[in-house]
């Protein structure tokens, strides 16, 4: 349960993520630089401090190309992106349109609501297990726990009440701040945006609101190849630089 978005300002794309786990999911998170043999760029990645068990929740990597997906469980035998080594292997990519390729190439697929960009370009994917839906965007775009071009229904929607509504409400959310934002600021007020907290469906919820509540919200700056993560919830801590 996340809410992405993607907005190209001042010539450069941005990327945004509110990690808002599910009770199976370990809640905390950190941020950690990735430079081995084994990447063939450095690699900034919001993961799992265990690194025994699945994690990797986005990143960017130093040549500016960033990802940020949330899942939208619509099968049994689906795939999800956090599950490692998936995102640190889409950051080995050198252009967005090279990540969207690499993506592509994984079998089984990779299911999920994602976004991949660099400083030039933006694609949007929606993945199950028969197919992607890759598109190329370019004006503001959100995307949260629901498809919006696949016919494919998310699971949890029969069993869990409220998440249909709640999937919706920050899509419209969402969609309404990102359109008018113009600065990093912006972006940061819309990760910590309480409109709607009356129905415990606002894009950033806390611990006296819900139990899987908003544990950490980050933004991927491309042309400047830096993340701004904030580590806990976002009503109650600041969002750090993070550089290459």
């Amino acid at each position: 349960m996340c809410t992405t978005a993607a907005k190209q300002l001042n010539n450069d794309w941005f990327l945004l993520k509110t990690r808002d786990p599910v009770p199976w999911m370990r809640w905390d998170d950190e941020i950690k630089l990735f430079d081995t043999p084994e990447d063939k760029f450095k690699k900034l990645i919001i993961q799992n401090p265990n690194p025994h068990e699945d994690g990797y929740y986005g990143g960017i990597n130093e040549k500016g190309v960033a990802f940020v997906s949330t899942f939208v469980p619509v099968a049994e035998n689906q795939i999800s992106y956090i599950h490692r080594p998936y995102v640190r292997l889409i950051l080995d990519a050198s252009t967005a349109k090279e990540a969207v390729e690499i993506i592509k190439s994984f079998n089984p697929r990779i299911g999920g609501n994602m976004f991949v960009v660099d400083k030039d370009e933006c694609y949007g994917i929606e993945g199950v297990p028969r197919e992607y839906y890759i598109e190329k965007i370019s004006s503001p775009a959100v995307k949260t726990n629901h498809f919006i071009h696949l016919s494919d229904k998310n699971l949890s929607f029969a069993t869990e009440q409220l998440l249909e509504k709640w999937s919706n409400d920050h899509y419209n959310r969402a969609m309404k701040l990102i359109s008018t934002a113009s600065s990093v600021e912006d972006f940061q007020c819309l990760l910590r945006d309480c409109a709607n907290a009356e129905s415990k469906t606002a894009i950033c919820s806390t611990s006296e609101e819900d139990e899987c509540f908003t544990h950490s919200a980050f933004i991927f700056d491309t042309r400047n190849c830096r993340a701004c993560y904030c580590q806990g919830n976002p009503l109650e801590n600041d969002f750090k630089e993070y550089h290459f």
